[in-house]
């Protein structure tokens, strides 16, 4: 059988699966969305809770994935870009997918694999706590270098720039969707209390 290039599997997959519930992805949405067919579909992923695992990691865990020891010594003001030019990325790409709120999907698709994938509440667990790590470090760094007020508590900090992220996100996520420049500006207000200088 001819090998399909996996992304015009798990593509229309993902979109299928952040527009609907697991329940509702049925094999015919599936097979209209990626214009293959059941057997073709099947034959790369042997179910459907194979196909929505596959989806998890690539769309999900591999992305939030973000743990990079070489970001560790940058400068607090890089990282903070560096993560918000990659979200805007990211909400781009979702958008370019036809979802519009992409927040809602993407929260609602955390929620069905906390139901269909296996222990996936302890790899997510794993990667936000990699995230927070991240953060820490690349805080501490700052401390150290100055950058930050030195009686900034390096793991508050890091807590706090998480969740103005993800407060932001989820409650925005049952409404109009995030404002992305409104997250933006809660950053940089954020950067403006705990650094010695503006952030730009």
């Amino acid at each position: 059988m001819k090998n399909y290039n996996i992304d015009r599997i798990l593509e229309p997959a993902f979109k299928l699966f952040l527009t609907y519930n697991y329940e509702a992805v049925s094999i015919i949405r599936l097979e209209e969305a990626t214009g293959l067919t059941r057997g073709a579909i099947y034959y790369k992923h042997k179910s459907k809770e194979v196909l929505f695992q596959a989806v998890i990691d690539r769309y999900v865990l591999n992305y939030l994935d973000g743990y990079d020891s070489s970001l560790t010594n940058v400068s607090l003001k890089k990282f903070i870009n560096q993560f918000l030019s990659s979200l805007q990325h990211r909400m781009e790409e979702l958008q370019s997918l036809g979802v519009t709120n992409t927040h809602r999907g993407y929260y609602n698709l955390l929620y069905q694999a906390l139901q269909y994938y296996p222990d996936f509440d302890k790899k997510i667990k794993g990667v936000f706590e990699d995230n927070l790590k991240q953060w820490t470090e690349v805080i501490q760094h700052a401390i150290e270098s100055g950058e930050v007020k030195p009686d900034c508590k390096a793991q508050t900090a890091a807590q706090n720039f998480r969740f103005l992220y993800t407060g932001m996100a989820f409650e925005h996520s049952l409404s109009e969707g995030l404002d992305f420049t409104e997250l933006k500006n809660a950053y940089k207000d954020y950067y403006k209390e705990i650094a010695m200088e503006e952030i730009k």
